[in-house]
């Protein structure tokens, strides 16, 4: 949710990083735009008051997320979409007393230190992954620099974010060298091929490529994982992207590809050009997207499901944003498990329902991601060791602080 040039979030942080003298010189100037920011009608130095901050903490009751929410939903039926859009600064404003009374208290208690409880760090992405050459040897990305020349005179050249093939004369090359880029739970990596195309991969993935392109396809398989694509045009050599349930073929475009173990769907969303999709167990069965459209592909064609979505939702991983449409609480977390390389439980099969929306950074530590989960819904996180357990909010008594240790 946006207002100008804020979200909801980012006035609830900003306030927070002020209430404790987090700020440097640098910020306090756009904060002080924040506090005259017209969607906070006129309450921006109320919010930042010290004082009355304290004072809200002392009626906790008096700031309800579910009211807010409830009061947002009659809202939008009463009103007319154009006049709703002209007038969402009002529910904005209505918003940023519950996360930010539950932002501070969160921070609050991390400042206290209150007794008995630990503060667990779990990091979120870093950029960390390992090549398997052909003879099997491994060499890990993400620390070293420098650059490796193979036997056909490819150089790889690495850095501690990407790792670049730099292919030799193609003249000399008789046969095809496969490697295989394999990034764990709570990394990320780039490839850029011998061709120049360019491949984010996301954490939990593995992709299989040549080390160079011969012949008159580029050919590359996603073994595991998601991974966006932004190929090099070439029109004699189509590129091709070889996934469980099939191959997605384009000749210069940017898509993304999703293809998780344990997830029965292959889901390729399309950025911008034209990509085709083919059936690996139908062969017959293709279809063609256009920009701005996903296809949710099954085993089978019949269970093919091709619509348009926010673009957003699916590719802003590769720039540092978690982005959550009406997501239930269940499917967010596999995607906190694989970012920050923890196991998630729930107490509660109710909680796996819930469903969220909004938009975060990748933060530098999981407890900034759940707390705002944690602040706007029914539920409550214990964090042990590299472990989440996740309980309705209530279930562990009045007293339990946010991220408690068992």
């Amino acid at each position: 949710m946006e207002r100008n040039r804020f979200t909801v979030f980012e006035v609830v942080e900003e306030i927070i990083r002020n209430f404790f003298n987090e700020n440097d010189e640098e910020k306090k100037e756009e904060f002080q735009m924040l506090l005259n920011e017209p969607a906070l009608l006129n309450n921006g130095k109320e919010l930042a008051d010290r004082k009355q901050v304290i004072a809200w903490l002392k009626e906790p009751a008096r700031f309800s997320s579910q009211k807010a929410y409830n009061e947002f939903k009659v809202y939008v039926r009463e009103q007319r979409l154009q006049i709703w859009r002209k007038r969402m600064r009002y529910v904005a404003a209505v918003l940023v007393l519950p996360f930010l009374v539950g932002g501070i208290y969160y921070w609050h208690t991390i400042h206290s230190g209150e007794k008995g409880q630990e503060i667990q760090l779990i990091h979120p992405i870093a950029f960390k992954a390992s090549i398997e050459l052909n003879d099997g040897k491994q060499v890990y990305l993400g620390v070293e620099e420098g650059k490796i020349t193979l036997s056909d005179q490819t150089e790889i050249v690495r850095n501690q974010k990407q790792v670049v093939y730099k292919a030799s004369d193609l003249s000399d090359v008789h046969e095809v060298i496969y490697h295989e880029l394999c990034v764990p739970k709570g990394g990320e990596y780039v490839l850029i091929l011998s061709d120049s195309t360019k491949v984010w991969i996301n954490a939990d993935s593995k992709l299989r490529y040549p080390v160079q392109f011969c012949g008159k396809e580029r050919e590359v398989f996603l073994l595991e994982g998601e991974a966006y694509f932004e190929v090099s045009k070439n029109h004699e050599k189509p590129f091709l992207v070889r996934t469980s349930h099939g191959t997605v073929k384009v000749l210069g475009t940017e898509f993304n590809v999703r293809s998780y173990e344990g997830e029965e769907c292959v889901i390729t969303t399309l950025v911008n050009g034209s990509v085709q999709f083919k059936s690996a167990q139908e062969p017959e069965c293709n279809t063609v997207l256009c920009p701005g459209y996903q296809l949710i592909a099954g085993a089978s064609a019949e269970d093919w499901i091709i619509q348009q979505v926010n673009l957003k939702e699916y590719v802003s991983w590769k720039e540092g944003l978690y982005i959550f449409n009406n997501m239930t609480l269940e499917e967010l977390m596999k995607t906190v498990e694989r970012n920050y390389d923890v196991t998630v439980f729930f107490a509660n099969e109710a909680c796996k329902l819930l469903r969220f929306s909004g938009d975060l950074k990748k933060y530098d530590d999981v407890r900034n991601f759940l707390r705002y989960i944690e602040v706007g819904g029914d539920v409550r996180f214990v964090v042990k060791n590299r472990e989440i357990t996740i309980y309705e909010k209530g279930a562990l008594g009045p007293g339990t602080p946010c991220f408690a240790c068992e």
